[in-house]
């Protein structure tokens, strides 16, 4: 609780207990921000958050209501300050690690997340939640908006955490949401297809991702994937000092060797500022790449590299990422969050010279994002796996026959089926392996959701539903 003096210089003294620019989540004694958005004017909702019991509104308009108003020059930067003052200055009492790129961000913010909590307290807010041990925040998104973002930071820091490991999105860059926060670290994973229904081109989306680099403090770090075509516009917009790692670039501060990969195993040696042989339970390549983002944070934090490569080696593994489930009837299903065609190129690539039978997909079209992404994803594992079925991630707005068709519109081979439901997908696609087959089940990850007709509709997650199935189909008797 504040008052409006202690948030804004004004002589009005009311209290405040609630902050928002959602006229529906304002409450009694609340303060709403009423921000032109993309889609929507906040200024049409005054009246709204006003019945919801806001005692003043703050815009960067001329406006009139029946409660006092506040003007501003910018109605998003004034909002993101003035929840900074409601939690009590939060982010000064934080050390923000900022991870943003297409893939790898939910993984390299949570192995930073797991090796910092072996040597301090590191909060973790992304797409798999918001939490810290036993602590955890409602999210819907990968980065949260403000008024859950800087809770979640109030959150952290009464529990002691020092640090956040935060998965930074495009479009909250790009919409100023993150604006206020410096950044001690700022990685750059990989730039390929992704949101261009917002962004449009990939230009404007390299230039949102690179915003993060704009937000580091002048003493931080920039991480940047050398080997990345986008790399010059992370480098152009960072603000701190930066250093590089590569697969296999020896121009890179840090690159790999010796790279071997096997089930919940990878070993590889890392050269240029640090030599060093590193031993995980991780696997895949893209795994080494995500390491080298992490040690170069730790070692920036002054940790010492031989205690991180010994901690390297107790990871668990990452939530919703290569979750592998092994069949008693000789054949094994992975559970992945990856969408895009590169991530699923990436596991496919992990997976291919492991696997001495079949690779059978499940992957869902998604309404409201865009669309090519998913066609690309269809040509792909219609042309590289043996069989696929076709179904819905979130059809959102969109009808889910249409995004079906559309998704495999490009394809030119006959190794798939569409299958409506989602569920009944991941069923055929277990009842079609054989031994030494490996099922691919892609796309949500443990999103105990689908989004239809723009509701939210529980469901068992996927990989609750594929256990569903294997204990049925472990208990029939097999010829």
């Amino acid at each position: 609780m504040k008052k409006l003096n202690e948030l804004f210089e004004t002589d009005l003294d009311m209290e405040i207990t609630n902050i928002n620019d959602d006229s529906r989540s304002i409450s009694e004694n609340g303060l709403f921000f009423a921000i032109r958005g993309l889609t929507n004017d906040g200024n049409r909702f005054i009246p709204k958050a006003i019945e919801n019991g806001a005692v003043c509104v703050v815009s960067d308009e001329d406006i009139t209501a029946s409660v006092p108003v506040i003007k501003v020059n910018d109605a998003q930067e004034a909002y993101n300050d003035v929840l900074n003052k409601f939690y009590d200055n939060i982010r000064d009492k934080l050390k923000f690690i900022s991870v943003t790129g297409t893939d790898g961000k939910t993984t390299v913010s949570e192995i930073i997340y797991q090796l910092i909590n072996m040597y301090d307290k590191c909060g973790y807010i992304g797409t798999n939640g918001i939490r810290y041990q036993d602590f955890t925040m409602e999210n819907d998104y990968t980065t949260p908006i403000p008024s859950v973002l800087y809770k979640a930071f109030s959150e952290f820091h009464q529990l002691g955490c020092n640090y956040v490991s935060l998965e930074s999105s495009s479009e909250r860059l790009a919409t100023h949401k993150l604006d206020g926060i410096e950044f001690e670290v700022a990685i750059f994973t990989n730039l390929t297809r992704d949101h261009l229904d917002y962004h449009k081109t990939m230009e404007n989306y390299a230039k949102a991702k690179a915003i993060s680099f704009r937000h580091l403090k002048k003493n931080g770090l920039g991480i940047i994937n050398y080997n990345d075509k986008y790399k010059n516009y992370f480098i152009d917009d960072c603000n701190g000092k930066y250093l590089t790692y590569s697969l296999d670039n020896k121009k890179a501060d840090i690159y790999a060797s010796n790279i071997q990969v096997k089930y919940n195993n990878l070993e590889f040696d890392i050269n240029g500022l640090y030599k060093k042989h590193i031993r995980t339970k991780l696997s895949g390549l893209f795994n080494v790449n995500n390491l080298m983002c992490a040690i170069l944070t730790l070692t920036h934090f002054g940790y010492d590299i031989d205690s991180i490569v010994e901690n390297i080696s107790k990871l668990e593994p990452i939530e919703s990422r290569q979750v592998l489930l092994d069949s008693k009837l000789g054949f094994k299903v992975m559970i992945d969050y990856g969408h895009t065609a590169n991530a699923i190129k990436n596991l496919y690539n992990y997976i291919k010279p492991l696997v001495s039978g079949k690779i059978i997909a499940v992957y869902g079209a998604a309404g409201s994002r865009d669309t090519q992404r998913m066609i690309d994803v269809a040509n792909y594992v219609t042309e590289n796996m043996d069989y696929c079925f076709f179904t819905i991630e979130d059809a959102r707005n969109d009808e889910p026959e249409y995004l079906m068709n559309l998704m495999v519109s490009e394809v030119k081979t006959k190794n798939y089926e569409l299958v409506l439901d989602r569920d009944e997908a991941i069923k055929k696609a277990i009842m079609f392996a054989k031994p030494n087959d490996m099922v691919l089940i892609l796309g949500k990850g443990l999103e105990g959701y689908q989004i239809t007709k723009g509701v939210l509709v529980p469901r068992l997650n996927d990989l609750e539903s594929a256990k569903e199935v294997l204990n049925e189909l472990e208990r029939i008797p097999q010829n």
